[in-house]
């Protein structure tokens, strides 16, 4: 099977003012005449561009089982503690898939870009992907290094040991600037931003492990939970026994990647409007009425809901239809997400 190929450059950023160090995973059978989407890949604390290649075999792998579509990979050297602050998020946006566009033919609309990074990177594609919901189709951001809050907490020990206050006050200034901190915080940003980003259709996926050493997944369930409360829909996944790194991140990273390739596909999504067969009426009718009179099943118990997938759910709404309408009055019912009781 043809693999995929590595490639390294550097240009100089009129954003930056600096020449930056580029890297590239092109796909097997990889030709420019054919524009392909763009997947922009953000390198965690301490790495730089050839980070992106460390998954290099999770790739191939995808290539060749046709899970991961024709698509260009970039990354690039931002510093080890750069928190993609100041211009880098312009250079994310706008310049680097301007650059990608010039040397590989890579599509530059929202509906074929697409960003992830794990940790810093995690943490840069929620701030740019929520700052910028138009401009990308989805995000899958892995582990991010966030803390669990939409202030700047002090004295929470637990979410804050990990900060290294020389790569902060680089970032966001000495003394440091709270306001600019929390203009650049992924859960501050969705309160403030909730509807633009609801309205975006932004796809989402959102992962972290159950065992993260530096005990990210706090933030992560709390990110997840001002997702869900401001009803924004994304994916999430608390990965039992999973760790910041280890044995877990290869087939981590190979779910995320689904997930992106399943958001430029279009989506998962399976109609629940199906014109029904009269089998399948028939069916209902029993499941709505005979079935509780003890009549048999006029199907002989083929149990058609799950007999043909693609037609299960539109049959399985029509169970549920008149119940359903019966409560739709309720404005709790035009959520995609519950306005959950407290658990205490």
């Amino acid at each position: 099977m043809e693999k995929a190929t590595t490639h390294l450059y550097e240009f100089d950023s009129e954003v930056m003012q600096q020449k930056v160090e580029v890297s590239v995973v092109l796909p097997p059978q990889f030709n420019d005449s054919e524009s392909l989407p763009l997947l922009i890949n953000l390198h965690g604390g301490g790495g730089e561009r050839n980070f992106l290649f460390r998954s290099l075999h999770v790739f191939d792998s995808m290539w060749q089982e046709k899970e991961l579509p024709q698509l260009v990979m970039v990354s690039f050297s931002s510093g080890p503690g750069s928190w993609y602050g100041g211009d880098w998020e312009k250079f994310v946006v706008d310049e680097l898939p301007k650059w990608a566009a010039q040397h590989f033919n890579t599509r530059t609309d929202r509906e074929g870009t697409v960003m992830t990074g794990i940790s810093m990177g995690g943490y840069g594609s929620l701030k740019i992907g929520f700052k910028h919901p138009n401009r990308f189709k989805a995000i899958a951001p892995m582990e991010p290094a966030i803390e669990p809050s939409i202030t700047r907490t002090e004295g929470n020990k637990r979410n804050t040991w990990w900060r290294m206050e020389l790569m902060e006050t680089a970032v966001w200034g000495s003394p440091l600037d709270e306001d600019a901190w929390l203009n650049d915080n992924p859960a501050t940003i969705v309160s403030r931003n909730a509807e633009k980003i609801r309205n975006s259709n932004l796809d989402i996926y959102l992962e972290v492990g159950d065992k993260d050493y530096i005990n990210l997944h706090d933030g992560a369930e709390y990110l997840h939970r001002v997702l869900w409360d401001n009803d924004i829909r994304h994916e999430y996944h608390l990965v039992r026994w999973a760790d910041h790194v280890g044995l877990s991140v290869d087939r981590r990273v190979r779910e995320a990647h689904r997930f992106l390739a399943a958001s430029l596909a279009g989506g998962l999504d399976e109609p629940t409007d199906l014109e029904l067969r009269l089998e399948e009426k028939e069916y209902l009718n029993w499941i709505n009425g005979g079935m509780h009179n003890g009549e048999p099943d006029p199907t002989g118990g083929m149990s058609l809901m799950h007999a043909d997938p693609k037609r299960g759910p539109s049959i399985h709404a029509g169970i549920w239809d008149l119940l359903k309408e019966a409560a739709k009055d309720d404005p709790d019912m035009k959520r995609a997400y519950a306005v959950l009781p407290p658990t205490k």
